[in-house]
Formats: structure tokens, sequence, C-alpha cells
């Protein structure tokens, strides 16, 4: 199955067997939290990120039912596997093909949101922790569809920002001359003024600032989104800001489980001449 079939609920699914403590099983599927040291090749996150092929993945998908403390019967291991029924014969087939008959482990990924599913890559590895990947297997009956939704929450930023726009854009310039913590590393005016190192040019929008100020529904309509009742949001949250007309907006994603970005306190007066509004969905 494509990664992009956005009506489909699949698992991924691991079968095999480990005998390690159940610390030393478990590292294997824990991820680094800290800031990657090199922002523009990012390492995997952990041995499990590494074996399949991504930087990360959503703890809350990946399932892992308890060990057995010895090598069981291969069908009792697939009963408790959540799955179509219509699917646990062709799982059995595949691990009579990988040679497993036994085994004392299973541990499966959750493939129902198309902005999150996790794909493992080739060439498939000889184990995984000690398991084989056995394959993706339908899994609808078990799983909801999370609809794929294009919205997402982002912080917001409004004002008046008439600084030549090579001027206006050095507020958001990171350093990728020194690593990040290096006593040499430059921390940006945009990272400094929300109490960050660094923040993912992937997340961030800044257009170019409009020539003149603007009324705030207008310049949210051009600028960021034209969903009417977000607008009306924006508007009352700057009027009771003092915000009637502007000419600039940041926003960066707020919710999003692989950004460590956040707005700290206390909140800045002035962020570029922008300020900061809150979170909306747009």
């Amino acid at each position: 199955m494509s990664k992009i079939d956005l009506n489909k609920v699949t698992i991924l699914l691991w079968i095999g067997n480990n005998f390690l403590s159940d610390e030393e099983y478990q590292q294997y599927f824990h991820q680094f939290e800290g800031i990657q040291e090199d922002l523009l090749n990012p390492k995997p996150r952990c041995l499990f990120c590494a074996d399949v092929g991504h930087i990360a993945y959503i703890r809350e998908k990946l399932i892992m039912p308890d060990r057995f403390s010895s090598p069981q019967d291969i069908n009792l291991i697939i009963d408790t596997i959540e799955v179509n029924e219509s699917e646990k014969k062709k799982i059995h087939e595949q691990c009579i093909k990988s040679g497993i008959t036994t085994a004392n482990a299973v541990f499966w990924y959750i493939n129902n949101d198309v902005s999150l599913n996790l794909e493992v890559q080739k060439p498939y590895k000889e184990n995984y922790n000690g398991l084989k990947y056995i394959g993706e297997f339908n899994a609808d009956t078990k799983y909801p569809l999370e609809v794929y939704d294009p919205t997402d929450d982002y912080y917001l930023w409004v004002g008046t920002n008439t600084m030549p726009v090579e001027e206006y854009n050095k507020y958001f310039e990171l350093d990728f001359t020194e690593e990040l913590g290096s006593p040499e590393y430059k921390i940006c005016g945009f990272c400094k003024d929300t109490g960050n190192n660094w923040y993912d040019e992937d997340f961030i929008g800044y257009p170019e600032p409009l020539k003149n100020d603007v009324e705030i529904d207008k310049l949210i309509d051009e600028l960021v989104t034209d969903d009417s009742e977000c607008i009306q949001k924006i508007k009352a949250k700057c009027h009771q800001l003092g915000i009637t007309k502007a000419n600039a907006v940041i926003w960066y994603i707020a919710n999003n489980e692989l950004s460590e970005f956040k707005v700290k306190k206390p909140y800045k007066e002035s962020y570029n001449g922008l300020k900061y509004i809150g979170i909306f969905h747009f």
C-alpha cells in the first residue's frame, strides 16, 4: 500500500524473538528528545527510526504487547494482533515464508493518518530488535481512519514593519556556519524574542510586508487564510490589543509533535515590529 492512500487503515507488523531485559528491549524504541546538532542533516532519534529509515515516529501509534517468557506457536502470536480477521491467514503465510514458526514478541505501527504514516524503507533488514518485518496489513476494523486535515494550529504575530525587505528578513536568519550550542553560534532575532535557540524553516511563514497598512481582515485574507470565522477571531484579538491596521504577519506551527518550538513568556511588546496575537487554526 502506498502511504499516500487516503482511504486505508493498515498496520506495519514485526514478529520474532527477543529475550533482552525489558529496559534493553524498550531502549531500541526510545527517541532522543534534544535538539539535533546538525539541523540540515538530522539523525534518526532512535535505533528503530534508523532501521525503518525515518527521523522520528509517533509513539502513540506504536503498539507493543508484553512479550512471552518463551517462544510460542505463531498462531498464538497472530491471535493477539489487532488486524482484520481476513488478514491473519496472510500474516501466517508470510511468517512461514520468513521461517517463523514460533515467537515471543510482536509489535506493530498504525498507519491511519496520511500526514503521520510510516513506511519501512527498503532493503528490509534481517532483524529489527530481533524481530522480522512481516509486512503491511489492513486494519480498518480495528482502528478509525483519521481524516487528513491540511489546516493546523499556528502561533500568529500581526503588526507593522516598514524596513527594507532585506533588513526585515535578517530577523529570521539562522546561523548555519556554526553548530548549535557552539559559543560562536549566533541566535537569530526571532529565536531570541520567542525564547528559542533555533526554529524549523518548514514550519514558519513570514510573507513580505505590504507597502501600506490595511484593515486586519483584509491583511489576514490576503496573507494567511480566507476562512471568515478564523479572520473574525483574529480581528477581534487584534482590536483587543489595539491593532486596527497592519502590513505584516508571521506564523509558526504550534502543535506539530516533531516541533520543539514554543513561544516563551513573558511576551514581548514587539517582535520585529509585530505583536504576538495567540494561537489560531487555519
